[in-house]
Parts: C-alpha cells; structure tokens; sequence
C-alpha cells in the first residue's frame, strides 16, 4: 500500500478504572525515527513499544507518548523518595570519598530525570497494568497507520495524475523531435548559401555536417530513457508491492530531471524546449510530493 508520512493516531484503554491514553503522531523523515515518552515506571516497556513500530512504519519521525491517568491522582505530582534517596547518597560519596565539593541545590534536582513522578505513575505496574498501556500505544500505531494510508492513496492519485501529464509531454516531445533532422538540413543549407553566394558546394560534405549536427541535437535515447522512468514510477504507484516506494520513486524522479536537462540543452528548436521546461515544472512538482511518501 502507499502511505504518507504524516498521520495521527489515538488509542485508550482502561484497566481496573486506570485509563492508558496514547497518541501517535508522524511527519516527514528520511529515516525511521522514533521519538518515544513513556512514564518512568514504564521504561522498561521501550524495547516491546520500539519493535510494534518497526513492524508498521518503515520512514518518518515518528512521535509516540502515553499518559496514565488515575481517579485517585489526577493532579498528584509526587517526589521520587527513592530516587532522591539514592542522588543525595551519591553526592555524599562524591564529597567524603573522592574529595569532590560543592552541594547539590534543589534546581538541580528537579533537572534529574525520574526525581518527580506524574499523574498516574507508579513505582511497580503489575502485569495488568503493562498489558494496558501496550494495548493503548499500538491501537495509536495503528490508527496513525491508516491516518497514513488515506493521505498516502490520496497522493498516489495526485502523483499519477501528473505523471500522465508528463507522459503526455514526451509524446509532444517525440513528435518534435523527428522533425529536428530535416530541419538541422534546411537550416544548414541556407546558412552555406547565405555565405558562399552561389559558390558550388560539396554536397556530400553538406549531408556529412548535416548529419553531425542532427546527431548533436537527437534526443531520441533521453525521450526512450523519460517514457521508462515514467512508466517505473506509475507502476510503482499503481500495482503496489508493499514496500515502500519513497525513496526509489524519487531516484526515478531525479533520473527524469536529469533526462529533462539533457534534451533541453541538446535541442535548439523552440517547441522541444518549452515543452523540456513544462516537463521539469511538473516533475518538480511530483518530486515535492514524494518527500511526504513513505
């Protein structure tokens, strides 16, 4: 399937009046990564969290957080007694033992990690209560999910859409350029006579500098290489395989821009040109919307 990148998910569950409330949301990335907020006497729950959304996502920086919330303790915002049992003692090993001064102020503590605990949180969730915020955190997983999938389908039409309009161009492309040789002739011709005034020339050495130049203006292999790329990246989004197709839609979509610039720099006719440059808008446009796909 085509996903997008950006998503929202939400999940709740409640476990013996204990209400887990979990959100999930994503943008773009090039890479997975995960930005995970879990209680402090949840930690130890990341591995299984971490795992559940490698096994969905594949890209994006992915935000995901879970709040436990207690009747009993709403607005309860309690000291870690343990915690800060074992920071003091620390302090004062450093200070009798190894000779390290100075005093540990209450600003300082407040900036240790875990010294106070939230709403909700408990110093030994039993098996219930981990069951609870698992089942929270992955129906959030799996509701970003199809938070991505819908946005991911609705681009897939738009990207289409504009590669058809691409394709379209090429065939334009295509009827242009089979007229360049006999062109480059005509041009070539009148130019030679313009500077001979009626001296004979060699005909042969004319067919010869004739085809040169034709040959220098072809664009026949990049418009071949263009209706390839094109049609990769429509298959691509149309017969989905399910991986993700973000990155290799945009090599394709750099293929076609750098196929674009060859035929505008190689043909010197109008037509050919304005249609080059109609082509490399809309491919820009394409590759803007490939940085939100997965």
């Amino acid at each position: 399937m085509i996903r997008s990148m950006t998503g929202y998910g939400q999940g709740s569950v409640e476990v013996r009046g204990v209400r887990f409330q979990a959100e999930a949301r994503s943008v773009n990335h090039r890479f997975l990564d995960l930005r995970l907020r879990l209680p402090g006497s949840f930690q130890s729950l990341e591995k299984e969290v971490r795992e559940a959304v490698r096994g969905r996502l594949h890209r994006g920086r992915v935000e995901l957080g879970v709040t436990v919330i207690r009747p009993e303790d709403e607005n309860d915002v309690r000291l870690n007694d343990a915690l800060l049992s074992t920071l003091l003692e620390a302090a004062r090993t450093l200070r009798e033992d190894h000779g390290v001064q100075g005093d540990l102020d209450v600003a300082t503590v407040l900036r240790v990690p875990g010294i106070l605990r939230e709403p909700g949180d408990r110093a030994e969730p039993d098996a219930e209560d981990r069951a609870g915020i698992l089942k929270a955190m992955i129906e959030a997983l799996e509701a970003l999910l199809e938070d991505r999938l819908r946005e991911g389908a609705n681009l897939a039409e738009e990207i289409l859409s504009r590669l058809s309009g691409m394709s379209r161009l090429v065939g334009e492309l295509d009827v242009h350029a089979d007229r360049v040789p006999g062109e480059a002739l005509v041009k070539l011709t009148s130019r030679i006579d313009k500077m001979t005034a009626g001296l004979v020339i060699d005909e042969a050495r004319l067919a010869q500098e004739a085809a040169l130049l034709a040959d220098r203006s072809d664009v026949t292999e990049e418009l071949v290489r263009l209706r390839s790329h094109l049609g990769q990246a429509a298959r691509l989004l149309s017969e989905p395989d399910g991986e993700p197709v973000g990155k290799r839609l945009d090599f394709l979509m750099q293929e076609i821009h750098r196929e674009t610039n060859t035929i505008n720099s190689k043909s010197s006719d109008l037509e050919i040109s304005t249609r080059a440059l109609a082509l490399k808008t809309e491919g820009d446009k394409v590759r803007e919307q490939i940085q939100n796909l997965e």
